[in-house]
């Protein structure tokens, strides 16, 4: 049997004890009586329940930070009024959300990769001291992050029910890929139930292209069945029968109720109680809008490609961004994804083709965004009709951010700032002298952790990197002067301050960005002669922050 396999041969047979144990808890707790809301409101309430919203590859293009300086969307929406009117379609019920809590303007990711990020959040490890660089297995496969104690799993061992549904660690679901057992849910040791379904935007498995698909003729897929994970298009599959829908209603519901039942991938029914004497910590994942973007027809209408400005000059104008990089950065942006689709676009409608493939793709991505906020919707109106509002606390974040032509790149994967940037709002019932603001400082998605522990009034976990962001939620003006790092594989760093972002590459190339001065980070101030002296005191910032050991925080 190699069903374990994943984990060092010593550990399967706990591995499966654990396994096993699992699988009874949680189907003897179905056997439960429904538990009582009345007597949970009373019984929890020594202790905030918390509702943990993840959303996938949500970059600034949303309703908070759409109008940002350093937003791309201003160069695609140039004309302020039509600019705002798309910002407003983009994300209202993010933007409801917002004004319940403490929005973070400035929130950047460990590592602009969905695994590594979300990793480094949920286990309070970054990438540079687990390694964990990529997402080719699980992290406990990883002998620094074997023994690591989760979010949740810290929260279960002081007195929390904890449940889950969606992408919130790498993957929803348990797969065995090339004889290896991956729990990528991490249920064996984070949650007391947690189901395991399909995400996204369809119903089915987001490889799987059915008859209900249009696929946009602008997608290139010469048959290569690896590519259908990419694809963009429409969908007759109405928004409420998507799996994304499907999962937030799940959570919605015990959120209302205390009591939700629904069928796994499997086909198994669950019927999860939460627990009459304990807070919760409730986990939701929306897939969405990560590949592939496909949304019902609605969502495409929202943004017609006729408003965008999206031409041959702001295309000239990216190539003329890409001069002044490093040697590195240059390398990386000779030819990219971006570059594959505007070729294609060229072979498909000529000279216009490059253009038409980019307004595709940028609405395809708008339209997915717009579905994940209707999602985000159904949490948020059973967040506002929960029985224990007043002490719930929502913690609303994505993983890191997109390019979707800027700097010559699409996706993640970088260490600028649109690949970086991400989304963080923190909505504390108990703070509402706080609801509404806004911190601009930059703070990382690394800091959810230990910030979760204290809003818990729970000991730190010592084991953990991070900032406790406690005093900005109840104080925004609270001074803060942190640095924040990024890392994508090994070697290669970002800090992200106040006013600048330095990179630095693996191969010693580095890059130094005055963001207020350049918000799109158009110039490369790492060539200018009258920059050395900053750039070796970044360098040697950079140097300290990757020295930091969890007590330093």
């Amino acid at each position: 049997m190699q069903l374990f396999k994943s984990f060092n041969s010593t550990g399967n047979l706990l591995t499966i004890l654990v396994f096993v144990l699992v699988m009874c808890t949680t189907a003897c707790s179905a056997l439960l009586p429904k538990s009582a809301i009345s007597n949970q409101a009373d019984t929890n309430s020594r202790k905030p329940n918390f509702v943990f919203i993840a959303v996938d590859d949500l970059n600034i293009y949303n309703s908070i930070l759409g109008d940002e300086a350093g937003s791309f969307l201003r160069k695609v929406y140039p004309d302020d009024k039509l600019r705002q009117q798309v910002i407003d379609k983009l994300t209202p019920n993010l933007a409801k959300l917002a004004k319940q809590g403490v929005s973070f303007r400035n929130t950047y990711s460990a590592s602009p990769l969905c695994g590594p990020s979300r990793t480094a959040l949920m286990t309070g490890v970054p990438p540079h001291i687990s390694g964990y660089y990529k997402h080719d297995r699980h992290f406990r496969a990883y002998e620094t992050l074997t023994n690591v104690t989760t979010l949740p799993q810290y929260l279960k061992q002081h007195g929390y029910y904890t449940s889950g549904i969606g992408k919130v660690f790498h993957k929803g679901r348990s797969y065995l890929d090339r004889g290896y057992f991956s729990d990528w849910p991490d249920q064996l040791f984070s949650w007391d139930h947690w189901v395991e379904r399909n995400v996204g935007t369809s119903s089915q498995v987001e490889a799987m292209i059915t008859k209900q698909e249009q696929v946009s003729k602008y997608w290139d897929n010469p048959g290569d069945k690896s590519k259908n994970f990419s694809r963009f298009g429409v969908t007759s599959i109405p928004t409420e029968f998507s799996n994304d829908y499907v999962n937030a209603q799940h959570i919605a519901q015990l959120i209302l109720t205390g009591r939700s039942e629904i069928n796994d991938v499997r086909g198994k029914k669950h019927s999860v109680t939460l627990a009459n004497d304990k807070p919760y910590f409730l986990a939701a994942g929306i897939f969405a809008p990560h590949l592939p973007w496909v949304v019902e027809q609605k969502y495409y209408d929202m943004f017609p490609q006729s408003e965008m400005a999206i031409n041959k000059d702001l295309l000239a104008w990216v190539r003329a961004d890409l001069t002044d990089m490093s040697k590195h950065g240059q390398k990386m942006t000779a030819s990219t994804h971006f570059t594959d689709l505007l070729d294609y676009g060229v072979s498909l409608d000529g000279q216009t083709g490059d253009v038409n493939a980019w307004k595709a793709i940028f609405q395809a991505y708008l339209a997915t965004v717009a579905y994940a906020d209707s999602t985000i919707g159904v949490l948020l109106d059973a967040i506002n009709r929960n029985p224990q509002k007043d002490n719930t606390v929502v913690v609303l974040w994505s993983d890191h951010g997109y390019h979707l032509g800027d700097k010559n790149w699409t996706g993640k994967t970088s260490l600028w700032e649109a690949a970086n940037r991400a989304n963080l709002i923190i909505a504390d019932p108990r703070q509402p002298g706080q609801h509404g603001k806004q911190v601009n400082a930059p703070v990382s998605l690394q800091d959810i952790y230990p910030s979760i522990m204290a809003m818990a009034e729970l000991p730190k976990n010592q084991a953990v990197y991070g900032y406790d962001l406690t005093p900005l939620v109840k104080d925004v003006n609270t001074q803060w002067t942190k640095a924040v790092l990024n890392t994508f594989q090994q070697g290669n760093h970002a800090l992200r301050t106040n006013e600048y972002r330095y990179i630095r590459f693996r191969n010693g190339d580095q890059e130094l960005y005055n963001l207020i001065q350049d918000p799109l980070e158009l110039t490369n101030l790492a060539n200018r002669p009258d920059y050395k002296i900053r750039l070796k005191q970044f360098s040697g910032l950079l140097d300290r922050e990757l020295k930091r050991k969890p007590n330093d925080f």
